[in-house]
């Protein structure tokens, strides 16, 4: 992929960040020669240094203050920029420390739905044990660290960095085949994983029971966390109005499990996941109201430590998938070498 086409990607998923979210914070206005940005999200510039070019003068151009300059040594490690190096100008404290001049990284966020037993799969969405088993045997023997969404969060947040290899995995809806075939094979590796439930399915009979989702909670790997009440799109319906109708009713499939998994469970609920990926303006205003610490799409990528929160990406895993397709899943960093 061309360093232009990576850009594009890079400041496409910032600025759809922002139009979801909204400008919550104050931003720091840039004025520069354009030819000296190479790229720009809300969280950090990069600029290609001048010949008269000084960590000052940078401060002074991109930051208002030429006092400065002690974010931007951090984040390069260098006390000197030279002309035509690219310099990583953080405009937040504590946001751009997983951001270099070649690149950033990326936590890919694995998705799962159902597994088979063997190398039985019934249909698309339902990867076998077998599969499973050496998914998760290959991120073990290739040096991968599987975190948990709270480290995820603090990620984000810029209170901790992860390491380089850095991977979360997610299970959603509530089959019971979670429990009887994936619990089993996360135990053995020691994984931990998060496992998106809602709540009108919990004891259906293909679904798990409370007693099972406390007995994967109590082991300290499994974090059961909301899909909303009845996996209804949280999208604005084609018969619905935007007033108040749209906004009770995707409330609803937020506060009601999430009273219901507290109560069943004992503990806070502080990640969603959007049934089928869709969200809106509306639906985050009230996760944020809620103070949710994440909320996941299914759309695919990784996610840099400046991405939204509540817009994390994700990579499905399915029941035809290779293991070659797999370790393109779990891809760590976003290389932006000029070639």
């Amino acid at each position: 992929m061309t360093i232009s086409r990576i850009l594009t990607r890079l400041i496409s998923a910032a600025a759809f960040g922002a139009m979801l979210a909204g400008c919550a914070t104050e931003q720091v206005r840039v004025e520069a020669p354009r030819d000296a940005v190479v790229a720009r999200t809300d969280d950090f510039v990069l600029v290609r240094a001048g010949p008269r070019d000084t960590l000052g003068t940078l401060a002074k151009t991109y930051l208002d203050d030429e006092a400065k300059v002690a974010g931007i040594v951090e984040a390069n490690g260098t006390q000197t920029v030279t002309p035509g190096q690219i310099v990583v100008i953080p405009l937040r404290a504590g946001k751009a420390w997983s951001v270099d001049a070649d690149g950033y990284q990326v936590v890919p966020i694995l998705c799962y739905h159902q597994f088979g037993a063997g190398n039985r799969a019934r249909n698309r969405m339902e990867v076998s044990q077998n599969a499973f088993e050496q998914q998760m045997a290959w991120l073990k023997n290739n040096g991968y660290t599987v975190v948990d969404l709270s480290d995820m969060h603090a990620f984000l947040s810029g209170a901790k960095a992860l390491p380089e290899k850095a991977v979360v995995i997610t299970i959603d809806d509530g089959y019971r085949s979670t429990y009887d075939i994936a619990f089993p094979i996360l135990k053995k590796y020691g994984f931990p994983a998060t496992v998106y439930v809602y709540s009108d399915f919990v004891g259906a009979g293909m679904a798990m029971t409370w007693a099972q989702m406390n007995e994967m909670e109590a082991s300290g790997l499994i974090d059961v966390e909301s899909h909303s009440k009845t996996h209804t799109s949280m999208a604005l319906l084609p018969n619905e109005s935007t007033g108040n109708a749209y906004r009770e009713r995707v409330a609803k499939e937020i506060v009601t499990p999430e009273g219901v998994l507290s109560s069943k469970l004992g503990k806070p609920i502080k990640h969603f996941a959007y049934p089928y990926g869709d969200t809106s303006p509306t639906v985050m205003s009230i996760l944020r109201d809620r103070d949710y610490s994440t909320a996941a799409t299914v759309q695919r990528g990784g996610n840099p430590s400046f991405a939204d929160p509540l817009i994390l990406r994700r990579d499905m895993v399915y029941s035809d998938d290779k293991l070659s397709d797999f370790q393109k899943y779990v891809a760590v960093r976003v290389d932006m070498k000029l070639r």
